[in-house]
Parts: C-alpha cells; sequence; structure tokens
C-alpha cells in the first residue's frame, strides 16, 4: 500500500515538473510574431532601448516608428504564413520541384521586403537618440557580438576531439 502512494506521488510531482516546464517554453514564446522577431522597445533590431534611458519624447517617437513598422510588416508576415502553408501542402503527396522553386522565390522577396523594413527601423530610431546614446549602443552592441562570439568559440572547441 504505501508503494502505491509513493507511486502516485511520485507520478503527481514529475506530472507537475512537466507541466511547469512546458508553460515556461510557452511563456517564452508569447509575444513573439513569426520568424522568432518581437516588436517594441528595441527588440529584433538589436538596439537594447531600454538600456539607454529614453526620454518622454523619444519614447513617443520610438513608438510611432515601431507602430508604422509594425503596419508595413503585418502584411508580410501574412504573406510569410501563407507562403509557408502553400509549401507545406504543395508537397504533401509528390515533389514540385518548379512550384517549390517558385514559393522558395516568392519567399525570398519577402524575407528582402522584411530586411528592409527591419533596417529602415533601425535607421529611424537612430536618428532618435543622442550622441550619448548612440556611443553606449554601439558598445552595447560590441559587447554582445563579442560575447556571441565567444559562446560560438567555446562550442567549436567543445566538438573538436580532444588529442
Amino acid at each position: 500500500m504505501k508503494k502505491v502512494i509513493l507511486g502516485v506521488i511520485a507520478v503527481a510531482v514529475v506530472a507537475t515538473g512537466a507541466i511547469i516546464g512546458i508553460s515556461q517554453v510557452r511563456g517564452q514564446k508569447d509575444g513573439r510574431s513569426f520568424m522568432g522577431m518581437k516588436h517594441g522597445r528595441g527588440m529584433g533590431i538589436g538596439i537594447n532601448l531600454r538600456a539607454l534611458n529614453l526620454t518622454e519624447d523619444q519614447n513617443a517617437k520610438v513608438k510611432a516608428i515601431f507602430d508604422a513598422s509594425r503596419e508595413t510588416m503585418k502584411p508580410l508576415m501574412d504573406d510569410m504564413r501563407a507562403n509557408h502553408q502553400k509549401l507545406a501542402e504543395l508537397n504533401k503527396v509528390v515533389f514540385d520541384e518548379g512550384a517549390t522553386r517558385q514559393l522558395a522565390n516568392e519567399q525570398a522577396a519577402i524575407m528582402a521586403k522584411m530586411i528592409v523594413e527591419r533596417e529602415r527601423t533601425k535607421s529611424q530610431i537612430w536618428a532618435v537618440l543622442t550622441e550619448e546614446q548612440k556611443a553606449k549602443a554601439t558598445e552595447m552592441r560590441s559587447v554582445k557580438r563579442e560575447r556571441k562570439m565567444g559562446h560560438k568559440l567555446e562550442k567549436t572547441d567543445a566538438k573538436t576531439p580532444q588529442e
């Protein structure tokens, strides 16, 4: 009887842990739009705006820039989703290289438009920043890049067999 009760408790603990783990993974995805980009306060544009201590006027301008960008990006995101859906449906039965290539070219054109819009947004936000904020943003960007490269080197070293 004690073994049964302990077994039930163990299963309950494992199930609770699994539920918490799944909810945390889903929580990280909430608020993200397609392609993992998150609009608002500089996410997805490579600038941590919160760390730059923007003035109220700057915050208002940046919000307007993001709102305009969101309106431009929304139809592109919808096109991207529709294209993904077409691609998923296309090759369920038989692979059609011509149609797949056409959808891939359409996808590339959409992505090019998205990249241009993201860079336009970054440029507009950059114009709102003061020289000190630009310097701080540049420094933060280089630190982030160095840290990222360090992690890549660590991963490469870990994959390399030791002699």
